[in-house]
């Protein structure tokens, strides 16, 4: 099945440079190229939101994910999705979460209610509206191309695609919390899922913004407190507590 979308979607990109596509908002699929037409295109298409949202997240992105004005627009804008009653659900890779405080932020989406599910790796990005367009880079990121698709049998595959996605990843956040005498803190919450999702030392530094030996030493202490001599056995001591 994923070879088969993939390879849709590679025709697609060829079609494209062949200019053999056009952007025609009534037709099955809609490429558009230029900068300001996208972002007006995907911000029309964010605002028309009624049911679902589903989300294959890897980077580029097309607004500076480490700056904090992106995060506060990205919170305000799930909760009042939530709030609506959108099915919100985000897969996210390695990649996603290692700019910078993004997994803190990410872990806020989960905590304001988006389902948020991790896997190691993610061979493009996506995003599902209301199961009736979709919206997927042609050229890696969002910058440079896009492809809107609509009610077909590529939307189908889309949609089955992301379905499969999301069967093998990974709950950011357990649904039932056990209780526990002492619970975690913040920063450990933040440390058992960053080794969970296999982030090594340095990737854990940027995130919390801390040096390498600081990093080393809060895992190291992190390993103790679950009483795991592994990083694998702190992840399974950490699920049993239901942390992850």
């Amino acid at each position: 099945m994923y070879g088969e979308v993939e390879a849709e979607l590679s025709g697609l990109h060829r079609l494209y440079w062949a200019h053999q596509l056009r952007s025609d908002p009534e037709a099955l699929v809609e490429v558009l190229s230029d900068p300001e037409a996208i972002a007006q295109r995907i911000d029309e298409v964010n605002r028309s939101v009624t049911t679902h949202l589903w989300t294959l997240d890897k980077p580029p992105y097309l607004d500076a994910v480490g700056h904090p004005h992106f995060h506060e627009r990205e919170e305000a804008t799930t909760r009042e999705w939530v709030e609506r009653g959108v099915d919100l659900r985000g897969v996210y890779c390695l990649e996603s979460i290692e700019p910078p405080g993004r997994m803190e932020t990410v872990l806020r989406l989960a905590a304001l209610g988006e389902k948020s599910r991790l896997l190691r790796h993610l061979p493009f990005k996506a995003r599902i509206v209301d199961r009736r367009v979709a919206m997927v880079p042609l050229t890696g990121g969002s910058k440079d191309s896009i492809v809107l698709v609509h009610p077909s049998g590529l939307l189908d595959g889309l949609i089955e695609l992301f379905e499969a996605y999301w069967e093998r990843a990974e709950p950011l956040l357990s649904p039932q919390v056990k209780e526990v005498e002492e619970g975690p803190s913040e920063e450990e919450l933040v440390l058992v899922r960053l080794l969970h999702a296999g982030f090594k030392d340095q990737a854990i530094a940027r995130q919390l913004g801390v040096s390498v030996r600081t990093a080393t030493r809060r895992v190291a202490a992190l390993m103790r407190t679950p009483d795991a001599g592994t990083r694998f056995q702190a992840g399974v001591r950490a699920r049993e507590r239901g942390w992850i």
